[in-house]
């Protein structure tokens, strides 16, 4: 199932807020298996989109602002072979995130084909609301969770386990980020992939830093 619309009206990035087609999740869950279940707060985040949680099978991918399109891609066993290539084996935590950011630019290069997100834009704004090739700040949240979930689901995050994506208040609108901790030390990394155009490495700095705007 391809750019299903979403037909119960969206958010901007001014809000987030639970939107979703309960007859799109039925279908994309029929007969699906999670085989790595994430923390109930990650189900619960896809679940607010109608979004099943991310396998390393298939991922579901939101676009056009406030998920107006999905995307059902699937993955098999040569994609988990070229991110086992790009993870490798890093000595350290901070290696790790450096192969992680390598690991979510493929990604985005992966999806866009199949989604049409080739051409999404930095910061894209609610100007680009119904584009199906752009993608907002929840959008591109969720889309990084799924990859960095499939990389966990694989056993190649050593250093790090996936946390809920989370946001904050910026002027008068939401921003949002994927965020990996690093098991040893507890510090939460955010991995921004909506200020970056699509295929492009995500930002990678303390959640703290992200939160400050720094």
């Amino acid at each position: 199932m391809k750019n299903a619309p979403e037909v119960n009206g969206g958010c901007s990035m001014r809000a987030c807020v639970r939107i979703g087609s309960a007859l799109f999740a039925a279908a994309v869950l029929a007969g699906a298996t999670v085989d790595d279940p994430a923390s109930e707060q990650i189900a619960g985040q896809f679940a607010a989109q109608s979004l099943p949680v991310p396998t390393t099978a298939r991922v579901v991918i939101c676009h056009g602002f406030a998920c107006k399109f999905r995307t059902l891609i699937g993955f098999g066993a040569n994609d988990h072979a070229e991110l086992r290539k790009i993870i490798g084996k890093p000595a350290n935590a901070e290696a790790e995130r450096a192969a992680v950011a390598k690991a979510v630019a493929w990604y985005g290069k992966r999806i866009a084909p199949e989604a049409g997100t080739a051409g999404a834009k930095a910061r894209a704004t609610a100007n680009s609301s119904g584009d199906p090739s752009q993608v907002d700040c929840v959008e591109s949240s969720l889309n990084t969770t799924s990859i960095l979930l499939m990389l966990q689901q694989l056993g190649l995050l050593h250093y790090h386990r996936v946390e809920p994506y989370v946001s904050r208040m910026t002027f008068d609108w939401v921003h949002s980020t994927a965020v990996l901790t690093d098991i040893t030390t507890g510090q939460k990394w955010a991995f921004d992939t909506w200020v970056r155009n699509s295929g492009e490495p995500p930002d990678v700095r303390p959640l703290a830093d992200w939160y400050r705007g720094s």
